[in-house]
């Protein structure tokens, strides 16, 4: 997979092929997300032609709200790994600033879609780009002036709910993770490094489930880990000092 990340759209046009993209923030890449970006993937396969990814970087909240201490449940590494995973031959990643906010729709979609040889745009029927967001999927055709076609996918509900990133945060803050691994369709996962006495220190762009003790794997193995003011405690037995981890949440206990 190549990665892209945007800083002059002329300069990135000119290595790539035309592409059918999904586009999106994509926290999570949870099953609503999946359903998006495999939707590109599926048209790509029926016109022979590449497809990829578009993501933004950071937040739009950091930027636009001033979010010192952002939260993800993918961070933009996990992210790309999600991607590369399912098969895509491009992530663009668009650095998300002030200038990118106050693009107007028609400029947004002239650079970040035709101006990257984008055939074809699959977004979820929510997304919206350009200034204070006035440019939707009900409107891109008209903006895209033939320059490509669009897919919307509709909403992907689970229990008559949408499937949402948000929706995801407020169960992990509820502990509710058997919950949390259905709507991502694996077990939610944080990276963090040994530290003393069996802590993990776990970068604080995380977003940690609520307080208590889990089951998880570590290491291939199943372990029981506790997590504790923005803390993950694992057995002494398993930590290695200074040497990274991964901890997949299985379920509370």
């Amino acid at each position: 997979m190549k990665v892209l990340r945007i800083n002059d759209y002329r300069r990135t046009r000119e290595l790539v092929e035309p592409s059918v993209v999904a586009v999106g923030f994509f926290d999570g890449v949870h099953k609503g997300h999946q359903h998006v970006i495999l939707k590109a993937k599926e048209i790509a396969e029926q016109t022979g032609e590449k497809w990829g990814v578009m993501t933004f970087d950071p937040h739009p909240s950091v930027v636009l709200k001033g979010v010192s201490n952002a939260r993800y449940l993918t961070p933009l590494p996990v992210k790309e790994k999600l991607i590369e995973d399912l098969g895509a031959d491009y992530l663009f990643i668009v650095p998300f600033t002030k200038e990118l906010a106050s693009l107007s729709p028609k400029r947004f979609v002239d650079e970040f879609f035709a101006g990257l040889r984008i055939s074809h745009v699959v977004a979820g029927f929510d997304f919206s780009f350009g200034h204070k967001g006035k440019g939707s999927m009900e409107i891109i055709d008209e903006l895209a002036d033939n320059q490509f076609s669009t897919t919307t996918v509709k909403k992907v509900e689970e229990s008559a709910e949408k499937i949402s990133s948000t929706r995801i945060r407020h169960l992990l803050d509820a502990g509710e993770i058997s919950k949390v691994n259905e709507l991502l369709g694996r077990p939610y996962e944080v990276r963090g490094t040994h530290s003393v006495d069996g802590v993990i220190d776990i970068p604080s762009y995380y977003h940690l489930p609520l307080e208590g003790m889990y089951q998880a794997n570590a290491e291939e193995e199943t372990v029981t880990v506790t997590i504790r003011q923005n803390q993950i405690f694992l057995d002494e037995s398993l930590s290695k000092e200074g040497e990274e981890i991964n901890i997949a949440f299985l379920e509370k206990l």
